[in-house]
């Protein structure tokens, strides 16, 4: 779940609401040392705005992002997927471009003022929720999407995102609920495996997150967070080599999920290569940071 990225009226297709968790995993050989706890964790995060970089300005015009994933769209945006990430190396270029992206990201009063305008615009809410969650606010958070479901935003996107805040916020009966509401409106969505996999995660329900994880991703495959927390859930099931592919391709999807990238290094010093690791842990250090 981001740092949410900057909306404006729909474009005609949707997009994801991310999810993330705050896990704290044991140090391992090749991690970093320093104390990070202090740091802000990711809750979740709406991402993506079709290739367009996010403005930082107010003279610029917000980018549109999209709520959930349309497998329909996914499938027809394969034939221009993104390359795989190679594995790292010195990667200077790679990380000065991720550090530029990160440089563009909204700032969070832009975002508020672009969801005071149109708070029923889905698309904003989402990204304003997103950004609050990221600093701490998950009751602001809250309150945001409650804000956009009563001017009239979907019903279905808002629900799913409350379903990852209350997640998030350790609410997971109150989650589940929201999971429910949401199937009711759309049941075949893939965006109901998907949070219903990663309420399993949060539950430390590992085995039953797969399942679920496993097929949100097969419906869809741009899913950043699904295959993040597949790999979660796989990594604790030792299925070393599957966690590890899933982890590599949400960093590809989301460049700024640091989790992913440490979950790269965490698997690769299972696999006892931790020289393979310490880029990855490097990496997800920049991003942490940045």
């Amino acid at each position: 779940m981001f740092d949410g990225e900057p909306l404006v009226a729909p474009t005609g297709s949707i997009e994801e609401v991310v999810v993330a968790v705050p896990l704290r995993e044991p140090p391992v050989c090749g991690e970093w040392s320093y104390d990070d706890s202090e740091l802000e964790e990711t809750r979740f995060v709406a991402r993506r705005i079709d290739g367009m970089s996010a403005p930082t300005s107010k003279a610029t015009p917000i980018m549109p992002i999209r709520a959930v994933v349309d497998p329909k769209a996914m499938a027809a945006r394969a034939a221009v997927r993104q390359p795989p990430i190679p594995e790292p190396d010195s990667g200077p270029k790679r990380l000065s471009n991720e550090s530029a992206a990160r440089a563009l990201r909204p700032t969070l009063e832009a975002l508020r003022l672009a969801f005071e305008q149109t708070p029923g615009d889905t698309q904003r809410a989402l990204a304003y929720a997103a950004a609050l969650e990221r600093t701490g606010d998950a009751a602001g958070s809250l309150a945001a999407l409650d804000k956009a479901a009563a001017a009239g935003a979907d019903t279905f996107a808002i629900t799913c995102a409350r379903a990852g805040a209350l997640g998030a916020t350790l609410k997971y009966d109150d989650a589940a609920k929201a999971i429910k509401a949401a199937a009711k409106l759309q049941p075949e969505h893939p965006e109901i495996l998907v949070q219903t996999g990663i309420l399993a995660c949060r539950r430390a329900r590992w085995k039953d997150a797969i399942e679920p994880l496993e097929r949100g991703v097969a419906a869809a495959p741009e899913h950043a967070q699904a295959h993040y927390y597949l790999g979660e859930a796989l990594n604790h099931a030792d299925r070393l080599e599957d966690a590890k592919t899933n982890y590599k391709r949400a960093a590809e999807l989301d460049p700024e999920n640091w989790r992913a990238m440490k979950g790269v290094g965490m698997v690769l010093d299972r696999l006892g290569r931790s020289a393979d690791a310490a880029p990855w842990y490097k990496r997800a250090r920049e991003a942490q940071r940045g």
